[in-house]
């Protein structure tokens, strides 16, 4: 399998034409979850059989960072890892087009001419039901499946993926992280939701303690609900059992600083400002206040413990 063709450019930019014939799915891909991955099985398997390029089309920054910011959802991935997510499904392209106050005043038809027919000569297209496009998101599917019989391409819309009786979305699997299921947000991604960030400097309180921890800055900007976690952190092609607290050290008295620690079980080595992964498995337990830092050493060490069962129980479904 050869890697993605990763392209970020402003619409004027396509070259045209890209490739000489394409199968194409559309999409904000967020997450890169489960019904996503649907999408670019279907538009691999059925380039592959027509013997033509595989594209998945995007945009950046999510439409409504432009067009009504305070209503713009958080984004679950940074970039460069949703590059790396969708470069492991086997397609040729990932053509990202900035989204601009320029591009979003392009009727529906401009852009399937001069960016599915010109720039990618579309064969067939995979969409999700609920796809918008165009000024006032005028495209919809019926409009795509016009224009696809005046410009000799077809369109195919591929039914939302469920689980456990749930539709798999963007929005559903924020929730569950943002509420602290993220063993339920494994489920739909189909595998432990990752946060990405550098390790700083932090007060060194956890080494005294006897469980120095990485402190994080995160990348991502969903971030799991304060408490401590079972987890695994991602060093290279590394990973290694880990307990992640996430709040605000309220037995230490600081409320207004919110951090993620993580504890590598049986690490030592120094990973200030290295770019490292937390793989989040399932929660432990609530933030707490301890009266004394010793009852949150026992703590720890519980916790460690608990987390080592489920590295034990989870990490063989990790990949």
């Amino acid at each position: 399998m050869g890697a993605v063709r990763f392209m970020l450019v402003r619409f004027e930019e396509i070259p045209k034409p890209l490739v000489s014939s394409s199968v194409i799915t559309l999409g904000n891909f967020d997450g890169v979850h489960l019904g996503h991955q649907e999408l670019f099985r279907r538009t691999v398997d059925r380039a592959q059989e027509l013997g033509v390029a595989s594209v998945a089309l995007s945009f950046f920054p999510h439409p409504l960072r432009v067009l009504n910011p305070s209503k713009a959802p958080l984004m679950l991935l940074p970039i460069d890892e949703k590059v790396r997510l969708i470069g492991s499904s086997g397609l040729d392209y990932f053509l990202c087009i900035r989204f601009t106050p320029e591009f979003a005043s392009l009727r529906a038809s401009v852009f399937v001419k001069e960016v599915l027919v010109d720039g990618l000569s579309a064969k067939e297209i995979y969409i999700g039901r609920d796809f918008r496009f165009g000024r006032g998101r005028e495209g919809d599917v019926r409009y795509l499946k016009e224009m696809g019989d005046q410009f000799q391409f077809s369109v195919k819309v591929v039914d939302p993926v469920v689980v456990e009786g749930h539709l798999v979305s963007s929005t559903r699997i924020r929730r569950l992280i943002m509420e602290g299921d993220v063993f339920g947000a494994w489920k739909l991604l189909g595998r432990p939701y990752k946060l990405i960030g550098r390790v700083v400097r932090g007060a060194g309180r956890g080494k005294k303690l006897g469980f120095p921890t990485a402190n994080i800055d995160p990348e991502n900007e969903v971030i799991p609900k304060n408490g401590v976690y079972a987890a695994a952190v991602e060093i290279g092609d590394s990973i290694y059992p880990s307990v992640v607290s996430i709040g605000y050290n309220p037995t230490f008295g600081e409320e207004k600083v919110k951090k993620i620690e993580a504890y590598i079980i049986d690490f030592c080595e120094d990973l200030y400002d290295k770019r490292i992964g937390i793989l989040f498995f399932d929660r432990i337990r609530e933030e707490e206040k301890f009266p004394t830092p010793r009852m949150l050493v026992e703590q720890i060490g519980r916790d460690v413990r608990e987390a080592k069962r489920k590295w034990v129980r989870y990490s063989s479904g990790y990949g």
